[in-house]
């Protein structure tokens, strides 16, 4: 039986250990660390963690390895990862192998208490949640696009726009709409730019050009968003 208050936290970083053993139980929960995998077990069956905070770069076996172990034999228990700046491919796979969440280090540890109130209870975070776009993963609040074979580099209007057809998946969203999005009052109608950019958003997200999974064309009324 899992206490929602136990949380694990599997880092060597003794500093971030002191920390986070000092900071969330001013938030109501208790916390164990440990600085690597080795005991995970013995801690799983003693402790009762609702969520275990597991850094991706551990003494021994890689915090990786503990995540595959961890959703094989407790699929139900949530694991959210940790990375190094930079360590997109580690993060990309974290999530494919079904970490709920990710964070980057340095972090404020705040953003991790948001993350873990909303894993565990589901409330609202104050950031963007990380988005699926078929093999994708895409952070619109840091302007990430993951996908296999690295860090997909975003500008900040193809960043925004992305994020625009992911808030409006399967509807048909005319040149003139998603104008009015980027640029706001600013914005032209039947802007003919906007053709440009999604070409060469789409570029970046298609594996296929000529039979896109996510970005279509809709004749004379605009494009359609498929996750």
């Amino acid at each position: 039986m899992h206490d929602s208050r136990n949380i694990l936290i599997v880092d060597d970083d003794s500093v971030l250990q002191k920390l986070l053993e000092e900071y969330l139980p001013l938030h109501g929960f208790a916390v164990q660390g440990i600085a690597n995998g080795d005991k995970i077990e013995d801690y799983l069956y003693a402790y009762s963690p609702a969520l275990v905070v597991l850094d991706i770069v551990l003494p021994g076996k890689s915090g990786l390895y503990w995540l595959k172990h961890l959703k094989t034999v407790y699929p139900q228990l949530p694991v959210l990862v940790l990375s190094a700046q930079g360590n997109a491919i580690d993060r990309l796979r974290g999530l494919e192998l079904g970490a709920s969440d990710y964070l980057t280090k340095p972090f404020h540890p705040k953003e991790l208490l948001i993350r873990i109130r909303n894993i565990l209870y589901g409330y609202p975070t104050t950031s963007h949640g990380t988005l699926r776009i078929g093999e994708h993963l895409f952070d619109p609040e840091r302007e990430l696009l993951l996908s296999k074979g690295g860090v997909v580099k975003l500008t900040s209007l193809d960043n925004q726009l992305l994020h625009f057809f992911c808030q409006h998946p399967g509807k048909i969203l005319s040149r003139d709409a998603i104008s009015h999005a980027l640029h706001g009052n600013d914005h032209a109608p039947l802007d003919r730019s906007i053709d440009m950019r999604i070409n060469r958003l789409r570029k970046k997200l298609e594996a296929d050009l000529s039979n896109p999974r996510h970005l279509h064309t809709v004749w004379r009324k605009g494009y359609r968003f498929t996750p």
